[in-house]
């Protein structure tokens, strides 16, 4: 077992829902959403061969959400996520890796729609809205990398990156690279309501109603690529 997934372990579910972070995790059940906090990694934890820049972002903030990547059982990396800032940090989370594989649906096969975003938040949210079948390239464009991951994935992919100038430039770039490799490529075209999907959430707690029109718009274009929503 490795350090990333003992730590999980250690770590404890979400129940409560009083930050973005715990809702999203709380709503969703997702279970490899976790938090832990300082004195639990440093007691607990004192044994484990973590790095000192996790540590040291852990007593910094005092407790903290773990957003787990995990695939077959296993923790390949964690995002460590401040509970009331955006400060974040990456832990085996570098840019060859895709997040949300483990949480597909399980009867996602060769040829289904696959829905692209930048960010773990992202790609939660999504899945909570949406469709189940989506990852996150933790970054505004596909690496070499993640691109024969997916290509072993599928070969239909709709793409929902950002809606800001990086998003865009990073679309281009994951439109061409894509289609290189023969897999057909759709962009969902995005409500100026949000940059992402993150602030279609904050929408979402706010009560706002623009939220479920931005919602709708986003699964019809899924479904019209022959995607499957939630």
């Amino acid at each position: 077992m490795n350090v990333k997934t003992q730590l999980y372990n250690m770590a404890r579910p979400i129940k409560t829902n009083n930050t973005k972070y715990e809702s999203i995790a709380s709503q969703d059940m997702l279970p490899n959403y976790r938090v832990i906090s300082s004195g639990e990694v440093n007691i607990r934890g004192r044994e484990l061969n973590l790095p000192t820049y996790v540590r040291d972002f852990v007593n910094q903030h005092g407790e903290v959400v773990l957003i787990c990547n995990i695939i077959n059982t296993e923790v390949s990396g964690i995002i460590f996520r401040a509970l009331e800032e955006k400060a974040f940090i990456n832990y085996g989370m570098g840019k060859g890796n895709v997040y949300g594989i483990g949480q597909l649906e399980p009867d996602f096969k060769y040829g289904d729609l696959l829905v692209l975003l930048e960010g773990a938040i992202d790609r939660d949210i999504c899945s909570l809205y949406i469709t189940k079948n989506s990852l996150a390239l933790l970054t505004n464009s596909v690496s070499n990398s993640q691109l024969q991951v997916i290509e072993n994935l599928t070969n239909k992919v709709l793409l929902l990156l950002d809606n800001d100038d990086a998003g865009e430039q990073g679309e281009k770039s994951t439109v061409n690279k894509l289609r290189s490799k023969g897999i057909t490529c759709y962009t969902i075209t995005k409500s100026n309501l949000v940059k992402d999907l993150g602030d279609l959430y904050d929408l979402k707690r706010r009560g706002d109603s623009r939220a479920d029109q931005v919602i709708l718009s986003y699964k019809a274009q899924v479904q019209i690529h022959g995607g499957k929503i939630v």
